[in-house]
C-alpha cells in the first residue's frame, strides 16, 4: 500500500493509527470472499476488520458479524 495513499485517504481505507496497532497488536485471523481482513488482539479481545475496498459494514458475511460481536449463533 503506498504510504501517502495511507495518510491522506483516511475517509476511505484504515487510518495511519489503525495500520500501527494491526502491525504492532493484531493477529490475522482470516479473509473473507469480499477480501475484507480479520483481527484480534488475544490480550483484550478486541476484535477488528480492514475492509479491502470501501468502508461499508454491510459488506461483512453473518458469519463474521456474530464473530465481530462475540455472538454464538447456537440456539438453546
Amino acid at each position: 500500500m503506498n504510504f501517502f495513499k495511507l495518510i491522506f485517504s483516511c475517509w476511505n481505507s484504515q487510518t495511519f493509527g489503525t495500520f500501527l496497532h494491526t502491525i504492532i497488536f493484531g493477529n490475522f485471523v482470516g479473509k473473507d470472499q469480499f477480501g475484507n481482513k480479520y483481527y484480534k488482539n488475544k490480550k483484550r479481545k478486541k476484535r477488528w476488520v480492514i475492509y479491502s475496498e470501501e468502508i461499508e459494514a454491510t459488506k461483512i458475511p453473518i458469519e463474521r458479524y456474530s464473530w465481530m460481536h462475540s455472538i454464538k449463533n447456537k440456539i438453546e
